[in-house]
């Protein structure tokens, strides 16, 4: 009973209301992520075709890879300058100014380095328009300053401007998306969306911060320690679209759209922990050493729990929401596919607690990308040999083995940096 009172008590105070509400909008972006796939991949591969619809995923895919280098690691460093240096404005306008003209001046060279490799590789030049709007998304990512309301702890804006992009490309998908011919259309109202919501964020971001001149000393400051950030997020964007960039390169765009229709759901069902972790990452940020591996002993048991709770579903009304969803043959006769990938939901999980919850909090960007790299080495090589062999089983092979040597790479590098006296 005393433990029930304390949990209430927490929940009531301060800081436990501001964690729930940070959580809550945290998790409305994640449901969001899932809902709106729902409701446009079924009428988008309806009208488009497997073809032309595993085409606009490949391409998005390529420009999510490329949105690593813009962000360069900040969406982890650049909150945590934020958290820790909320009481001086001076110092958080100068992180925010210099941080949002380093991702700006990034987008703008890597999307020339982009089109010039766009129209000298052919097998993008064909189909040029499409890979090239597709990066109108980065643009507007670039401009998204959620890392900013993260370190404030104002996540609802963040809720609301994502509630927002996708909104609008929803609308503009349904409108005006009514034949094969307007597939072009599709990554053009994506980009909409993601510049509208990036350019808004801005906006409300001057209510708390001003635009000043950006500090060169903390731009080379930020970006040798976000180096190692940036490449261990890197490694994670390639070990998440390895199969997608592999079927797509090697194998063929309708593929690309069967395996992507049904990764989409389970990727997105992991938000429930990318919003818990999120929320918690500014309080984890303040807390000692000692407490912060406490925490994580003591939320293991908690996320296996959740965890099991959303991948039960999966397991036991797969096949019957791929054919409600998508009532597309090819899809269905993979359907036995999609019981192997909800596996991973397990595997994230756990593996999120460390990689991009506990060693970004403890500043141990090392660990994180040690065990990023591995697996991501791993994931290439398992890729290239499975899915070239088994295409699209290749693929659900390769995803699965990838989280797996993630968790145990994460669970070794958090005992192997135990400080002593810890556990």
């Amino acid at each position: 009973m005393k433990n029930l009172h304390k949990i209430k008590a927490l929940i009531h105070s301060s800081f436990g209301k501001r964690i729930s509400v940070n959580y809550i909008s945290l998790l409305l972006i994640q449901v969001t992520n899932l809902v709106l796939p729902i409701v446009t991949f079924p009428y988008l591969i309806s009208i488009l075709g497997l073809q032309k619809f595993g085409l606009i995923m490949f391409a998005q895919a390529i420009c999510s890879v490329l949105y690593i280098f813009v962000d360069y690691g900040f969406s982890l460093s650049a909150t945590r300058h934020i958290t820790l240096q909320r009481s001086d404005k001076e110092e958080m306008a100068t992180v925010f100014s210099t941080v949002l003209l380093i991702k700006i001046v990034i987008a703008t060279s890597v999307f020339m380095l982009y089109a010039i490799t766009v129209f000298v590789v052919p097998k993008f030049q064909i189909e040029k328009e499409v890979f090239l709007l597709s990066y109108l998304m980065v643009f507007g990512q670039a401009c998204f300053v959620d890392w900013f309301f993260q370190g404030i702890e104002k996540m609802k804006v963040m809720a609301l401007l994502s509630l927002l992009a996708k909104g609008v490309f929803t609308l503009l998908i349904f409108v005006f998306i009514r034949d094969v011919s307007d597939y072009v259309q599709v990554p053009f109202f994506m980009g909409i969306g993601y510049i509208l919501a990036g350019i808004l964020s801005i906006i409300l971001a001057l209510k708390y911060v001003s635009i000043v001149k950006p500090s060169l000393t903390l731009v080379r400051k930020l970006l040798r320690e976000s180096f190692s950030l940036f490449v261990s997020n890197l490694a994670a964007r390639l070990i998440n679209t390895i199969p997608i960039l592999v079927l797509g390169f090697f194998v063929n765009e309708s593929t690309v759209a069967i395996y992507t229709s049904m990764e989409k759901l389970i990727t997105t069902s992991k938000g429930v922990f990318v919003s818990l972790y999120q929320a918690l990452f500014p309080w984890l940020v303040s807390q000692t050493r000692v407490k912060q591996r406490e925490y994580v002993i003591k939320m293991l048991p908690i996320v296996g729990l959740l965890a099991i709770m959303v991948t039960l579903p999966f397991l036991i009304c797969g096949g019957w929401l791929l054919n409600i969803l998508y009532d597309n043959i090819a899809i269905n006769e993979n359907s036995y596919l999609f019981y192997i990938l909800a596996l991973n939901i397990i595997f994230t999980s756990y593996f999120m607690l460390f990689i991009a919850h506990y060693f970004p909090a403890v500043g141990d960007f090392m660990s994180r990308l040690k065990t990023l790299a591995f697996s991501a080495v791993c994931g290439i090589i398992i890729g290239l040999i499975f899915i070239s062999q088994l295409e699209i089983l290749g693929a659900v092979i390769t995803a699965v083995s990838i989280e797996a040597i993630l968790l145990i790479f994460s669970i070794y590098y958090f005992i192997k940096t135990r400080p002593v006296g810890t556990i």
